[in-house]
């Protein structure tokens, strides 16, 4: 052995001085295309709030319908930002299998508005806006963590989010496996419903586990440091089961308090 590696050989069994492998990074599929919300505007900053993390490789497809078996293969995560029609039984089977088989779902605000006479989906997401859903006004809001183990919000505290439609009365899939990690308090003067409403939620589905944002209306919505942290730890928590995305700093703390 020359000086040279003998030196490396030495240097490598020291700890601290050698650096950790880089895991490798998560594939995500964004669903889009169609919303009664601005699709168009909010899934790029999706994509790049997901892209800026360093933790994933995200690309976007406006035909959801198209899935198959085989084109989700190569993703840890599809992630949905779409209310319109029914995919049909080979897109909507593939996504279920998908999950079922370890891998993660994601999705935000009006997604789970679609797919109404679709039972199944209601089971995959937990909770659902169905007849007697609604929101007040438009307005920034405290939100609180619930539970501060669950590894997408341990280390987070309350946090002021930025102006966004609070949802109420969503309904809850009895057969769901889900855990509400995140809630606000729907006041009656927004015109809300005077009790604690879900805002971040995860369910398990098979082998898989789906992260379930509430928030998310517009751009704005996204824009507050508490929201970004939710959706990027709870996207790789959805995907691999592990967070190693940092809590932020800057959370920005409910106003008043």
């Amino acid at each position: 052995m020359t000086g040279l590696s003998a030196l490396a050989a030495l240097l490598a069994m020291v700890p601290g001085l050698t650096k950790a492998p880089v895991p490798p990074a998560v594939r995500v599929l964004i669903l889009t295309g169609q919303n009664n919300h601005d699709w168009k505007a909010t899934t790029p900053v999706l994509k790049e709030m997901l892209e800026r993390s360093g933790r994933f490789q995200v690309e976007v497809t406006e035909d959801p319908a198209s899935m198959t078996a085989e084109s989700l293969e190569p993703y840890d995560l599809v992630f949905s930002n779409y209310n319109g029609p029914r995919w049909g039984a080979t897109a909507e089977g593939a996504l279920l299998d998908f999950v079922r088989s370890g891998k993660g779902f994601g999705l935000m605000h009006a997604a789970n508005n679609a797919f109404g006479d679709w039972p199944e989906f209601d089971r995959l997401i937990g909770i659902a806006w169905r007849e007697g859903a609604g929101h007040g006004a438009y307005w920034s809001f405290p939100v609180r963590i619930r539970d501060r183990r669950h590894p997408i919000t341990r280390g987070m505290r309350a946090f002021q989010h930025a102006p966004d439609e609070l949802y109420h009365n969503l309904r809850v899939c009895p057969e769901a496996n889900l855990e509400v990690l995140a809630w606000a308090f729907s006041r009656r003067d927004k015109g809300g419903t005077g009790k604690p409403e879900p805002q971040a939620l995860v369910v398990r589905y098979g082998e898989g586990r789906v992260f379930h944002m509430v928030m998310g209306h517009s751009v704005e919505s996204m824009s507050d440091a508490g929201f970004v942290a939710l959706m990027q730890r709870g996207c790789e928590w959805a995907a691999t089961g592990k967070v190693t995305i940092p809590v932020p700093a800057d959370l920005p703390p409910p106003q008043g308090e």
